[in-house]
């Protein structure tokens, strides 16, 4: 198991355990503030426009070193560090329907996401200010997902699914997530001093609504050597998902629930 992995089942396995304690907690303000906060890291940090400070949060042992919380400008959401492996997390909150959120049926909520001015994949390009990671610019970065799914319960929204989802199983072509950017134009308007900003949005298959994955507390990772349920008990490996490129390339994914 790569470093990075490791730091995304024990992310994963950290949360699931809160889940199991109280099965549909309070959303939050956000959601990458809610997921920062359920990070046990040694040492807190939040980006913003004026730069990047540490935060006092109180926390029981830690299993991170560090964590970063970035601003609204910078990929990814998070930086998750342990014994200098970093592992990236995206994340993602979408609204459930009504009569899933009562029910538990039927399909539950947009069957895509949105993502604004870059495209996904398992592997970001580090954009932030923090000079401690100054040495990621430029470089992949291993990024998992965290996809959050919520709804009205009692009158008050609350996390009604969670699942941490390898950014592979989106989309795992790094030279398109590189390469295909905003593009700025001069030379606009009568006075030729106006720019068009073309802020691009693309739409991908959203995770939640796999039929493997409704409503669940689940992690997804791409299939490797290692036995996840030998080390981790608490996880019940339900299929595995076979996913194909465009040029058949096929590529195998371990879908895991938590059982608790």
């Amino acid at each position: 198991m790569t470093p990075e992995l490791n730091n995304a089942v024990d992310l994963f396995v950290h949360v699931a355990t809160g889940f199991q304690k109280e099965p549909r907690p309070p959303m939050g303000d956000s959601f990458e503030e809610w997921t920062f906060w359920q990070v046990p890291a040694s040492r807190y940090f939040r980006s913003a426009r004026t730069g990047v400070a540490q935060v006092d949060v109180p926390t029981g042992k830690p299993l991170f070193d560090v964590v970063l919380w970035q601003s609204l400008l910078e990929h990814p959401d998070l930086v998750i560090e342990r014994d200098g492996a970093c592992l990236g997390i995206e994340c993602k909150s979408l609204r459930a329907s009504t009569q899933f959120t009562e029910t538990g049926d039927g399909i539950p909520c947009r069957t895509t996401i949105d993502f604004n001015s870059t495209v996904p994949c398992g592997r970001e390009k580090f954009k932030g200010k923090f000079e401690v990671y100054a040495h990621l610019k430029d470089r992949p970065l291993v990024t998992f997902y965290a996809l959050r799914l919520y709804g009205s319960v009692d009158g008050e929204d609350r996390v009604i699914s969670f699942v941490l989802v390898d950014g592979n199983y989106i989309n795992r072509d790094f030279e398109l997530h590189r390469t295909h950017r905003n593009i700025s134009r001069s030379g606009f308007g009568s006075y030729g001093d106006g720019k068009i900003r073309e802020r691009k949005m693309y739409l991908f298959p959203n995770p939640l609504t796999d039929e493997a994955l409704r409503g669940s507390v689940s992690l997804v990772v791409e299939q490797s050597d290692g036995d996840l349920v030998a080390r981790y008990p608490q996880l019940k490996q339900m299929m595995i998902q076979i996913k194909t490129t465009t040029t058949g390339q096929r590529y195998p994914f371990c879908v895991y629930h938590w059982q608790g």
